[in-house]
């Protein structure tokens, strides 16, 4: 019985989009739910699609959360906190074009590379190396992370197949099994 055999019996309740939410804002420190929350995110969207832009912003209130208490260990500890604590983020194919946004179009650029399927300890570094303001960074990233996980929703309702560059195969064949079991409990 995989991941989503064991979800979908849940996604349906009000409350299981919060329990996503939180365990992206917990992933902010572990890094090792990405997939499974993806997979539990669209899984959560498929049970309730009348709801998906609200899944959305509670996904992204999740993010934001984690994204905050980070911010907050780096204004406390310095920037080493990150690179010390994540360093296989900072040999990413990913860092110089992190690097670009923020340095080229400041908070936009932030906005935009929120959007991106990546993990956003190097952007909040970036961000902070170049003295954005902590407010503006954490604002722009959840602007961000609405926009993602909308997309996320509407490519999941509309063309699953599309999902392969937020997570890959993996995610397109969850999102298959989501809809199958989902379509399941309706009939």
């Amino acid at each position: 019985m995989g991941i989503v055999d064991r979800v979908s019996a849940f996604a349906g309740n009000w409350w299981f989009p919060w329990i996503v939410g939180i365990g992206s804002g917990v992933n902010m420190f572990t890094l090792v739910f990405g997939g499974v929350l993806a997979a539990t995110y669209v899984t959560a969207i498929l049970a309730r699609p009348k709801y998906w832009f609200g899944t959305a912003v509670i996904n992204a209130f999740g993010t934001i959360v984690g994204v905050m208490a980070v911010v907050y260990l780096v204004e406390l500890n310095g920037n080493e906190y990150i690179t010390e604590r994540f360093p296989s983020l900072f040999n990413s194919k990913s860092w110089k074009w992190v690097e670009e946004n923020v340095t080229n179009y400041g908070a936009l650029g932030v906005v935009l590379t929120s959007i991106a399927p990546i993990v956003l300890h190097p952007l909040i570094l970036f961000s902070m190396l170049a003295k954005m303001n902590s407010a503006v960074l954490v604002g722009c990233i959840f602007i961000g992370r609405i926009l993602k996980y909308s997309i996320m929703a509407k490519m999941a309702l509309t063309a699953p197949h599309l999902l392969k560059y937020f997570g890959g195969s993996k995610l397109v064949n969850a999102t298959e099994k989501a809809k199958e079991k989902v379509k399941d409990k309706s009939a």
